[in-house]
């Protein structure tokens, strides 16, 4: 099944864009504390790339929150 672009896709990008948001970061800023190009956070907020569950708890753990809790919210 296809994945990318979905809306559980979009729901996840929107979750983590929005806890970016709420860390008061830049997309640049996200990137560089995540030692990652800024093209990696580019491409995940266009939803052009896939993130793996490694990655999620990494953004998670850099913005802050809790993975469970952005889990939670992407459930809801």
């Amino acid at each position: 099944m296809k994945q990318l672009r979905s809306p559980r896709h979009r729901t996840l990008i929107a979750v983590i864009v929005a806890a970016r948001q709420a860390a008061g970061l830049t997309q640049r800023q996200l990137a560089a504390k995540l030692k990652r190009s800024n093209s990696f956070v580019w491409k995940l907020e266009a939803g052009e790339r896939q993130l793996n569950v490694l990655e999620f708890i990494e953004i998670a753990r850099v913005l802050g929150v809790k993975a469970s809790k952005l889990m939670v919210d992407i459930e809801a």
